[in-house]
C-alpha cells in the first residue's frame, strides 16, 4: 500500500510539473516582450564589427546632440550588432548640416537609420555616424489636393492617424505601420494597395541634403537623376529631409477570402483582380501546414462598397496576445504550423474586426472594414519574450512564373530545413521611377518569415537557403529584396540586378567623397 501511494503521489507530481510547464511555456509564447531584444550573437561572425571605436574628438558642446556616443547598435534581426561612432539625434536641418560637416571633418562615414528594420546593416557601418532622424516629425496635410508633406522622421502610424482625422489614407505603404516614411522611401517599400505596388509612384518631390550640406528639390521632372537614385537608395545619396506624398480617400471595403491551389492563383489573379477599379487592398497567403504545404493560398480580397453613415475611427488590435501565441506556437514543429493555418481559415474570419453588417448598402452578411482600419497594423504580436530571431525576405517573380518560384521554394525549404512561418503574397506593378527597381514588369511579391535561434547551426541553414533562394527566383526570371541579410554574392547580385553597376557608379558622383555609407554599400559597392 506504501508503495502504491508513493508512486500515486509520484505520478500526480509529475504531471503537476508538466502541466506546469505547459502553462508556463504557453505564457512565454504570449506574453509581450519587457524590454528590446538583445542579441550579443553576432552572425555571420565579425571580429571587426564587436571592436570599440576609438572616438577622434568629442564635438563641441552644444553643436550636436549625441543621443549615444560610442557603444554599439544593432537592427531588426537581433543579429547585427556593430561598434560605431556614435548615434546623433537629428532635432531639424541646422542639426543635420553640423552632423555632416564633423563626419567630413574627422573622416567617418554617416549612415541613415529609421527604425532599423533592415536586416543587413544598411542602416549603419563599423566606426559610423549614425544619423537618428525621429524628431524630424512634422506633418502638413491638404484635402484639396489630396496630398501630404511629411519630414522623413514620420512614423506611418502618426501619418495614419493625422490623415485619419481628416477622411484621408495613405497611397502605398508596408503592412506593418512603424516604420519611418524616409526608411521607406529609402528602401521603396511596398504594401497591399495593387494600384501603385511600390510606394515610389506615389511620391511628388523630395527634398534631399547632399553630403556637401546643400539641400536639393527633387522631383520626377527637376532634378530627375537624384530623384530615381534617392527613392530606392539605401541612404547612398543623401538624406531625405522630407517628401510630398499623394493621398488618397478613406474607404469602406467588403472583405472576402477565397481558396484555391497555388497552380490556379495567377490566372485567378489576372481574371478577378488586376485592374479592377473596385479592388482596394488585395493580399495573399501561402499554406505552412504540413498537409498542404505551399499549395493551398489564400486571397484576401477587400472591394469599394456604398456605406451609410460616417467612417469608424481607427481602433488598436484586441487580438494580439492570441496571434502572439499562435505565431510563437508555429516555430515549434508542423503541429503548430498545422494549428497556425486552421486558425488562420477557421478562427481568424470570425475575430477580425468588422463593422456592422447592417450598415451595407450592398445587403447584410458582408464583412465591412475601413481602409486605414485594414492598413493599420503596429506588429505588436511579432514582438517576443523568446530568444530568437525573426527574419524577412522577399522575392519578386512575374505572375505566370508562381507555379515555378513556388515549387522552388517548397524543394529548398524541405532540403534545407530551414524554420520558414509565413509566405504572404502581394502585387507590385513595373517600377519605371527607381534606379534599381525589384520590379522589373508586373509581378507577385512573396514576403517570406524565417525563424531562427541565436545560434550557428540555424543561420547557417538559412545563409545557404537564401542563396538557393536567390537563384530559383534568378532563374525564373525575378529578383529578390536587397533590404535584408547579405547572404547573396556580388555575382548574384548582378545576374539579378545589372544596373546595379551604373547605381553604383552613380554614387560616387552624386557623393565623391563617399561620406555616406553602410555595410550593403561596403560588400557590393565596388
Amino acid at each position: 500500500m506504501a508503495n502504491r501511494a508513493t508512486n500515486t503521489r509520484t505520478i500526480v507530481l509529475v504531471v503537476v510539473l508538466f502541466a506546469a510547464g505547459c502553462l508556463y511555456k504557453a505564457f512565454q509564447f504570449a506574453a509581450s516582450p519587457l524590454h528590446e531584444k538583445e542579441g550579443n550573437f553576432v552572425y555571420p561572425e565579425s571580429a571587426d564589427a564587436e571592436k570599440p571605436t576609438h572616438l577622434i574628438v568629442e564635438p563641441t558642446a552644444g553643436s550636436l546632440s549625441f543621443k549615444q556616443l560610442g557603444g554599439y547598435v544593432n537592427d531588426a534581426s537581433h543579429l547585427n550588432k556593430t561598434a560605431v561612432y556614435g548615434v546623433v539625434q537629428v532635432r531639424n536641418e541646422d542639426d543635420m548640416g553640423r552632423a555632416l560637416q564633423f563626419a567630413r571633418e574627422n573622416r567617418l562615414k554617416i549612415s541613415v537609420a529609421g527604425q532599423q528594420h533592415s536586416m543587413g546593416g544598411q542602416t549603419f557601418t563599423h566606426g559610423g555616424l549614425v544619423l537618428d532622424l525621429c524628431r524630424l516629425n512634422q506633418i502638413q496635410i491638404s484635402k484639396e489636393t489630396r496630398t501630404v508633406n511629411v519630414q522623413s522622421g514620420v512614423r506611418w502610424w502618426q501619418l495614419q492617424q493625422a490623415l485619419d482625422k481628416v477622411g484621408l489614407s495613405v497611397k502605398s505603404m508596408q503592412s506593418i505601420n512603424i516604420f519611418s516614411v524616409g526608411g521607406t522611401l529609402s528602401i521603396n517599400a511596398h504594401g497591399i494597395d495593387p494600384s501603385p505596388g511600390p510606394i515610389a509612384p506615389t511620391v511628388q518631390a523630395i527634398r534631399v541634403m547632399l553630403s556637401d550640406g546643400h539641400i536639393v528639390h527633387a522631383t520626377p521632372t527637376e532634378n530627375g537623376e537624384l530623384f530615381r537614385h534617392v527613392l530606392g537608395g539605401y541612404g547612398l545619396f543623401g538624406v531625405i529631409l522630407d517628401a510630398d506624398l499623394s493621398v488618397v480617400d478613406n474607404e469602406m471595403y467588403s472583405r472576402e477570402t477565397q481558396y484555391l491551389d497555388y497552380r490556379e492563383f495567377p490566372k485567378f489573379y489576372k481574371a478577378n483582380v488586376e485592374g479592377k477599379p473596385d479592388i482596394g487592398l488585395v493580399f495573399g497567403r501561402l499554406s505552412i501546414s504540413p498537409s498542404s504545404f505551399l499549395r493551398e493560398t489564400a486571397i484576401h480580397i477587400y472591394r469599394k462598397t456604398q456605406f451609410s453613415g460616417s467612417l469608424p475611427p481607427l481602433e488598436p488590435s484586441r487580438h494580439d496576445v492570441l496571434a502572439r501565441f499562435i505565431i510563437n506556437l508555429s516555430k515549434t514543429g508542423n503541429t503548430g504550423k498545422w494549428v497556425r493555418w486552421q486558425v488562420e481559415k477557421n478562427v481568424e474570419p470570425k475575430l477580425h474586426t468588422c463593422l456592422s453588417r447592417n450598415q451595407a448598402m450592398s445587403g447584410p452578411g458582408e464583412c465591412l472594414v475601413s481602409r486605414n482600419e485594414e492598413m493599420y497594423d503596429n506588429m505588436a504580436y511579432l514582438q517576443n519574450r523568446l530568444q530568437d530571431a525573426d527574419i524577412l525576405q522577399e522575392y519578386f517573380v512575374a505572375y505566370d512564373k508562381m507555379p515555378e518560384f513556388v515549387d522552388g521554394l517548397r524543394e529548398t525549404v524541405l532540403k534545407g530545413g530551414a524554420n520558414l512561418l509565413n509566405v504572404t503574397i502581394r502585387t507590385v506593378h513595373k517600377d519605371e521611377v527607381t534606379a534599381l527597381a525589384y520590379a522589373k514588369t508586373n509581378m507577385f511579391a512573396f514576403v517570406l518569415y524565417f525563424n531562427v535561434g541565436f545560434n550557428e547551426n540555424d543561420n547557417e541553414v538559412l545563409r545557404k537557403t537564401t542563396s538557393e533562394l536567390v537563384d530559383v527566383a534568378t532563374r525564373a526570371g525575378g529578383t529578390y529584396y536587397l533590404p535584408y541579410q547579405l547572404f547573396y554574392s556580388k555575382k548574384q547580385l548582378i545576374e539579378a540586378y545589372p544596373e546595379s553597376v551604373a547605381f553604383f557608379e552613380a554614387k560616387r558622383e552624386f557623393d565623391p567623397d563617399e561620406l555616406f555609407s553602410n555595410k550593403f554599400y561596403e560588400k557590393y559597392g565596388h
